[in-house]
């Protein structure tokens, strides 16, 4: 099912599939693999997607995540709907576990929202550039369909590994790390004869924004106790060039409530008021 909402002009087109119906993943496949084997029932929840406006954005009953921290079993709650945002000033995403922003890229490509070839300015506590376990099947974007990015995100991705695959695919020419993981992980990468490349430093990027601009905010961005200033700062400042607008609210790094109230204080970023 296909909806048209028109904004100032703007005419973005909303599709609930593949993510029509939620649904529990059972087998050691995508998040569900991480400590599968110690921990108890492992079983995980991944939302429908529907058209929403922030206030849609809602922690729900179901498990999205586990994983063993620090010899404890963390299990972690995700939203109710992953979120396609109504008046967004760009088409916009919303998701709890950070790999399912991989389909919405796609998505957002078949659409025409963005080009091949983009850059990706990816905004976490983490860089999120493991290579993964397996690469995808197709060699350059226009050759995925839907469900096979589906199939792929829900089954091979996890939330540690789903950049490198736009990279290699071609949907990327290189991403933008910002982060406060690790200041030797903040730069720009590109994936070239078989292996991620660090091409520059994030600073040097500022003034070269070209014509198709991905920015994915992680909201654990948030959840390191650096001066908010400067965070806030740096996240409204890229959300102003962004094309399209991808967000996870990352269960495992940031208390959801938290992450909630971080959202709808960049509305003014994020919406057509």
């Amino acid at each position: 099912m296909k909806y048209i909402w028109t904004s100032f002009g703007l005419h973005y087109t909303f599709s609930m599939s593949p993510y029509t119906a939620g649904f529990f993943i059972t087998e050691p496949v995508s998040n569900n693999r991480l400590d599968y084997a110690v921990r108890k029932d492992p079983k995980i929840y991944v939302p429908d997607l529907i058209e929403g406006t922030l206030d849609d954005v809602q922690i729900w009953e179901h498990i999205a995540i586990e994983a063993n921290v620090d010899n404890k079993i963390l299990s972690e709650k995700g939203l109710k709907h992953f979120i396609f945002l109504q008046n967004a000033r760009v088409p916009t995403w919303i998701s709890d576990n950070h790999n399912h922003v991989f389909a919405f890229w796609y998505d957002a490509l078949r659409k025409w929202y963005i080009k091949p070839w983009s850059l990706l300015v990816h905004i976490d506590q983490h860089t999120d550039l493991v290579t993964p376990i397996v690469f995808p099947s197709w060699n350059h974007p226009e050759e995925a369909t839907e469900k096979i990015v589906f199939d792929y995100t829900n089954t091979d991705l996890t939330i540690a590994d789903f950049i490198v695959p736009a990279l290699v695919t071609g949907l990327f020419s290189e991403a933008l790390m910002i982060t406060w993981e690790d200041k030797d992980g903040a730069g720009t990468f590109i994936w070239q004869n078989n292996q991620l490349i660090k091409t520059q430093n994030s600073s040097s990027m500022a003034d070269k924004i070209p014509s198709s601009v991905i920015v994915d905010l992680d909201l654990d961005y948030f959840s390191q106790g650096f001066d908010e200033a400067e965070t806030f700062s740096t996240v409204r400042y890229w959300l102003t060039k962004a094309d399209i607008i991808t967000i996870a609210t990352s269960p495992l790094f940031i208390q959801q409530e938290k992450a909630l109230e971080i959202l709808k204080s960049l509305q003014k970023e994020l919406l057509l008021l």
